[in-house]
């Protein structure tokens, strides 16, 4: 397979008021211990005989490298499957923001669920208490997001993320649960903008990557985690089979790695649905290059898990509205993750 290597810089939209330099450095000389993820990509690509691997780094507001194996380019489109919640999620905060939506909102037809419990995959069985992955559900958020918006979903995502941001390639889902369609160097752009506040305000970031609650892995349409006491916040696609994505973030270091492969191994492979993403070949690499090696105690904090209620909920105080009933809707590889 051809080894791509460091390649040129995109020129950013002039919608991304962000920092993207006329050519990129060598990220060997950007920052050493960035190396090891590119060789971990290498071996991902050879190793688990993906066809094409793309892949880029943005730290600060600016994207230091891209690059890509095999037969996938940084600008090739590829459907990005469940990176199209952490969206959902923008949209619902966005909402939340404005004042149009309250977290706490009850569902109908959904006896004690919540709008948080849609976007934290909490609402199956007891509300709060246990995260159950579940597609149709979360795909109840986009009548949710549409009602507070008063648009289509498709067209949410383009006038509230993707105009902003920049993605200038990116194509719409019409529903939360995945379908958008975009490549490696705009999902950088969109990884970049959640660092400034282009997107939502840091109150609302701050909720948005949360955990639900002790012990569970997930936030609000954003798997969650501490890694060395840093918080990283994440998300993986897949489409059963021929593509995968996987998107990571380091809030406070303002550090992330977007990967896109045409192949379902990036991610299955690594048993991601576990919700740990130190089982990620590549993800661990970026975790150790920008915080530092683990000790060798476990560093995924894990405790008990227990019931969230609006007793202890530390999000925003709103008032116990009711969301109409969602309307049914298809759901674009709703069998995928």
């Amino acid at each position: 397979m051809r080894n791509c290597g460091v390649i040129g810089i995109v020129v950013a939209s002039m919608a991304l008021p962000l920092l993207w330099g006329a050519s990129l450095p060598r990220v060997e000389d950007l920052n050493p211990k960035l190396a090891p993820v590119l060789a971990s990509l290498a071996q991902l690509q050879v190793r688990l005989r993906i066809p094409g691997v793309a892949a880029a780094i943005v730290i600060d507001g600016q994207m230091v490298w891209r690059g890509q194996w095999g037969n996938l380019s940084t600008t090739t489109p590829r459907e990005i499957a469940s990176i199209t919640k952490t969206m959902a999620a923008v949209l619902a905060l966005q909402e939340v923001e404005q004042g149009h939506l309250g977290l706490q909102d009850a569902i109908a037809g959904m006896p004690g669920v919540e709008v948080r419990h849609l976007l934290s995959h909490t609402s199956v069985g007891r509300p709060g208490a246990l995260f159950h992955y579940n597609n149709q559900r979360y795909g109840a958020l986009t009548s949710v997001i549409e009602q507070g918006g008063r648009q289509k979903f498709a067209q949410l995502l383009e006038s509230r993320i993707f105009g902003p941001a920049g993605m200038r390639d990116t194509r719409p889902a019409g529903n939360s649960v995945s379908g958008v369609i975009s490549h490696v160097e705009d999902l950088a752009r969109y990884l970049a903008a959640l660092d400034g506040d282009e997107l939502l305000g840091e109150r609302q970031k701050q909720w948005m990557w949360m955990p639900i609650g002790p012990g569970l892995p997930y936030a609000l349409g954003w798997y969650s985690q501490s890694y060395a006491g840093q918080r990283v916040v994440w998300h993986y696609g897949q489409l059963n089979g021929y593509g995968s994505s996987l998107v990571i973030k380091l809030p406070e270091l303002r550090a992330n790695l977007v990967v896109l492969a045409n192949s379902s191994l990036l991610c299955d492979a690594q048993h991601l649905e576990s919700g740990d993403l130190t089982r990620s070949g590549v993800g661990l690499s970026f975790l150790e290059a920008m915080v530092g090696r683990r000790p060798a105690e476990s560093t995924l904090r894990r405790t008990r898990a227990g019931s969230i209620s609006a007793a202890n909920w530390t999000g925003p105080a709103v008032s116990r509205r009711q969301v109409p009933k969602h309307r049914a809707r298809a759901v674009v590889h709703g069998a995928g993750l």
